[in-house]
């Protein structure tokens, strides 16, 4: 009997010990996925600048959901909610498809031959084990036709939503207040 007692009582500890260790595992590899949400971002923005944009939406479709929000910002003379009454994009595209023709056209307007993104300083607030808010500093190169580049500075927080494809990223606010034009050298 004593020892009937203390195997119930080694398999509760040895229940418990491996709970712990696959709930500590699951919160790893939640914060592994969070962070590459950030790295999917910059892949697929700088596909989109360097003139793939089919190949930067597919990367986006890794990440973004496809009832994707968003607003961007750039300075106090342009900002963009989609959806909602300004967004220029028809409201039968997908959020990622407008996302993405939001980049091209962005590109396309300021004359942008090649981009470079990039996301430091990122944070990863999980507030249930299904949405997570993830938030970096932005630095984004971006080379015009003229040879000139422009340096944008800002900031990039998302908040994501684990689906049964993994997490994505399901509202962007991304903030551009500063713009650095720097000549082109001789």
């Amino acid at each position: 009997m004593l020892l009937s007692r203390n195997l119930g009582s080694l398999s509760i500890v040895a229940a418990l010990v491996f709970g712990l260790h696959n709930a500590a595992a699951a919160a790893e590899s939640d914060g592994v996925e969070l962070s590459n949400l950030a790295s999917c971002y910059a892949d697929g923005i700088d596909m989109i600048g360097n003139g793939k944009t089919e190949a930067g939406a597919n990367r986006w479709r890794q990440c973004f959901a496809e009832d994707l929000k968003f607003t961007l910002t750039f300075g106090t003379s342009f900002t963009m909610t989609c959806p909602g009454e300004k967004c220029p994009m028809p409201a039968s595209m997908s959020g990622v498809d407008r996302r993405v023709a939001a980049a091209r056209n962005t590109y396309d307007r300021a004359g942008y031959m090649a981009t470079s993104h990039h996301l430091t300083s990122i944070g990863i607030e999980q507030s249930a084990p299904d949405r997570a808010r993830v938030n970096a500093h932005l630095q984004a190169w971006h080379v015009r036709k003229d040879g000139a580049t422009v340096l944008g500075l800002g900031s990039w927080a998302v908040d994501a939503r684990k689906t049964a494809s993994g997490w994505r990223i399901v509202e962007e606010t991304l903030e551009s207040p500063l713009r650095v034009v720097i000549p082109k050298s001789e």
